[in-house]
């Protein structure tokens, strides 16, 4: 059975939302806060806001899309001890008042929000309450009125299933992408979290857990075609309005990844196989295609003589740098630059071949589809000429080949920074 589990880990780190990114992100919420907040000092109206996060952000599910757009969503609540007089419009128009000007775009006032654009970046949603002490929140619906919703509810019913692998998390995720990439009538992420968290099937292994999770989530929908919202507006079904077409289309693009997935596990598939029907549902271009080899595969290994290796880094302007040094020193190698892998001591009796294997690691190696990792024979002269094109974490390796068994092996790690 090819086991795809780090790759999925991969694909995950791929597609989550990285720290750096989230922590721009609560800054940009925190200013479009602050505004709100100043707005209603000066309004002097009686009202003050406060804010709590939601979604897939609040509940660390988010994935980065394809095309590089998503939303985010914070809440903004009033503290009430009755209803309102003021009409919902008036709440929304308030809101818009309160960040015009924020964004280049003007806000979007929708049905349950107010929108901020951040031009090819992402949407902050504002959606508005009314809280009585004690009590379910209301939101403000401009098509239907006040209408009990608790989000806040959902993400404290949602980490109540979270394990602490973060398996559940994962999966959401990879769902999300699935979505992302077929671009048709699937299910919004809220419907995936909660068909996720209610038939998960967790195994050590996240090609697993992924597969079982699949076939549960279809043997309940065949069984009763419904997705029950959990929390507040309690026992809501989300799935309630699919039309025929969308409920077969749903449920045959769903038959056809658990047909891939029994493939992608069955004992016949090899790893570059089982790559590829996980490719067919995520995309090639995200999830990543595993064609590391690995030495053990090819000879015997038997170490008995001592191999280093090093890295002379070239860079325009700048003297050329030993990379052991620079690692030492702490000094930062930085993208493209010119990068010249070579022996630098080996003690194998000649003669003996010489082997290299390059290996790219992390977000943007996968992104690019470029993680390598095959076994390539020297040209000769003992040495191996890259380039430091991207960031990550990568390493290249060198055998010695004797008597076709190796007999010394050397590693070196190569950290590029952003």
């Amino acid at each position: 059975m090819a086991n795809c589990h780090k790759l999925f880990l991969d694909f995950n780190a791929a597609i989550a939302l990285e720290s750096n990114y989230k922590k721009t992100l609560r800054k940009s919420r925190d200013a479009v806060r602050d505004k709100i907040r100043k707005y209603f000092q000066d309004k002097q109206n009686g009202f003050s806001p406060k804010f709590h996060g939601q979604g897939s952000f609040m509940m660390n599910t988010i994935i980065e899309p394809l095309d590089r757009e998503f939303d985010i969503d914070d809440g903004i609540y009033f503290k009430v001890e009755v209803e309102p007089l003021q009409s919902i419009s008036t709440f929304h128009r308030w809101i818009c008042e309160a960040v015009d000007g924020h964004t280049k775009q003007k806000p979007i006032d929708k049905q349950t929000c107010v929108r901020l654009v951040y031009a090819r970046q992402y949407h902050l949603d504002l959606p508005i309450y009314y809280l009585i002490e004690g009590q379910t929140p209301y939101l403000a619906h401009k098509g239907q009125g006040w209408i009990k919703s608790d989000p806040r509810e959902f993400i404290k019913w949602f980490n109540g299933k979270v394990d602490e692998d973060g398996q559940l998390k994962r999966i959401v995720r990879y769902l999300k992408a699935w979505s992302d990439y077929r671009k048709g009538d699937l299910p919004s992420g809220l419907i995936f979290s909660i068909l996720a968290a209610n038939n998960i099937v967790f195994d050590e292994r996240d090609d697993v857990a992924f597969y079982q999770t699949l076939v549960s989530i279809k043997s309940q929908l065949a069984l009763n075609f419904a997705c029950y919202r959990p929390t507040t507006p309690i026992n809501e079904n989300l799935l309630e309005d699919y039309s025929k077409t969308k409920k077969d289309y749903f449920l045959g693009q769903l038959g056809s990844f658990i047909q891939s997935a029994e493939k992608a596990l069955s004992d016949k598939s090899s790893q570059k196989n089982a790559c590829k029907a996980w490719q067919s549902h995520f995309g090639k271009d995200r999830f990543p295609f595993e064609s590391e080899e690995f030495i053990e595969d090819y000879h015997q290994v038997n170490i008995q003589y001592g191999l280093k290796i090093d890295c002379l880094v070239s860079q325009e302007g700048f003297r050329t740098h030993s990379l052991i040094q620079m690692i030492f020193n702490k000094l930062p190698l930085l993208r493209n630059n010119t990068l010249k892998f070579y022996i630098e001591d080996c003690n194998v009796p000649k003669p003996f071949q010489v082997k290299w294997k390059i290996r790219n690691v992390g977000k943007e190696a996968i992104r690019r589809n470029q993680i390598r990792g095959q076994i390539l024979n020297d040209g000769g002269n003992h040495q191996r000429i890259e380039s430091s094109d991207f960031y990550g974490s990568h390493f290249v390796e060198c055998y010695i080949i004797k008597d076709d068994v190796c007999v010394a092996r050397s590693r070196i790690d190569v950290p590029i920074s952003d």
